[in-house]
């Protein structure tokens, strides 16, 4: 299988690539993708100074990488598990290999950024905001396509089932959120 023509069917032949990928399942590739758009997102972070957390160097690339591909692994479970619990048959080796592909939209962010930095060099937060947004759209859109080209489901379905592990992370991040500020507010009233 030659890499080049899978990559081009991924975005132009999209049934010819869900064929070679559910036949083939070549997970390096699945995982290339991960790594190649996880670098992406980091250059472009830099680009448009948004690296708050880390800074520009070796081990905070590694960490990205490294969060990645970890997130791969977790999303790819959590919707086999949810589509294999509603009744939607398909392989999770090939929607990790989907999953993985569809990383490589962020190889966008990175031109994207630089457009936005060019046309509005005194803006700092939305015109990057909107580049990250609009290629995260992009982004989903072919994970969606992916669930729908795996497990034959329709479009709704494949957006819903896409955006609760993302809502259920949002809901435990904000519990555990509220739980510490309760915990704190009761500590300093106890005493």
């Amino acid at each position: 299988m030659d890499v080049l023509e899978l990559l081009y069917d991924y975005f132009e032949d999209r049934a010819h690539a869900a064929a070679l990928i559910r036949q083939r399942r070549p997970f390096a590739l699945g995982v290339l993708g991960a790594l190649v758009g996880g670098v992406s997102v980091f250059m472009a972070e830099a680009l448009a100074g948004r690296l708050h957390v880390f800074s520009f160097s070796t081990p905070s690339l590694i960490l990205t990488l490294l969060w990645q591909v970890t997130m791969l692994f977790a999303l790819t479970a959590a919707l086999h598990l949810l589509l294999d619990m509603t009744g939607a048959r398909g392989d999770a080796g090939a929607l990790f290999v989907h999953l993985g592909l569809s990383q490589l939209a962020w190889l966008a962010a990175v031109p994207v950024t630089l457009i936005a930095r060019a046309v509005f060099p005194h803006a700092t937060f939305w015109p990057a905001f909107l580049a990250f947004f609009g290629v995260w759209i992009w982004s989903m859109a072919l994970k969606a396509r992916g669930l729908r080209d795996e497990y034959g489901v329709g479009e709704g379905r494949a957006w819903a089932t896409l955006f609760l592990p993302y809502v259920l992370f949002a809901s435990l991040a904000a519990l555990s959120t509220t739980l510490a500020i309760v915990a704190l507010v009761m500590k300093a009233f106890s005493s």
